[in-house]
């Protein structure tokens, strides 16, 4: 089985999205065609084998037919307990209830959880994650999503790369610790 990465954009003070879920332009720099972060998501998409997200992240509504387009030609699994009632296309969307579900399916590759923050503190907090690439960009959010929160404290990660870019610096960590208990 491959390993399992939680891949994603946060602010600088730790939001994925801005209130009721707006996009706040965390994920601008996904769309660099030459430099280090056309090179990270080529990576990126090149090593992914599966593709983990939330209900939040397809469509938040009982009518949500997720998106038309990725990169990533993989199976892009949906955690959710409310799957729609027919699959939409062209993207290989695939509704499970479970994360450990979803995570099993990337074969060799990762399985990188992309999205929400609920997913990755669930993968986290199951013991699933094998390491964390977060990009992160420079802007204050103030308000939103955060992608940790209290109960979500005490992993330990050892830095496997860093890498600045324009608009955003890609950090990438490897989970080395058990949890530990948060001090609080």
């Amino acid at each position: 089985m491959g390993k399992v990465l939680l891949d994603m954009a946060v602010s600088l003070d730790g939001y994925i999205d801005g209130v009721g879920g707006a996009d706040v332009g965390l994920y601008d720099w996904y769309a660099a065609t030459s430099g280090p972060n056309a090179d990270i998501a080529a990576e990126t998409v090149a090593t992914t084998g599966a593709i983990v997200v939330g209900r939040g992240v397809f469509g938040r509504g009982d009518d949500a037919i997720g998106w038309d387009e990725t990169p990533y030609e993989v199976p892009h699994f949906v955690v959710t307990h409310r799957p729609p009632s027919a699959a939409p296309g062209p993207v290989d969307f695939r509704f499970v209830e479970g994360v450990s579900e979803a995570v099993a399916a990337a074969g060799d590759r990762y399985a990188t959880i992309g999205g929400g923050a609920d997913i990755a503190r669930q993968a986290l907090d199951l013991g699933l994650v094998d390491e964390v690439q977060l990009h992160l960009v420079p802007v204050i959010v103030g308000s939103g999503t955060p992608l940790f929160t209290p109960g979500s404290a005490g992993w330990r990660l050892a830095p496997i790369a860093v890498v600045e870019a324009p608009d955003v610096t890609h950090l990438r960590y490897r989970v080395v610790g058990p949890r530990v208990a948060a001090e609080g």
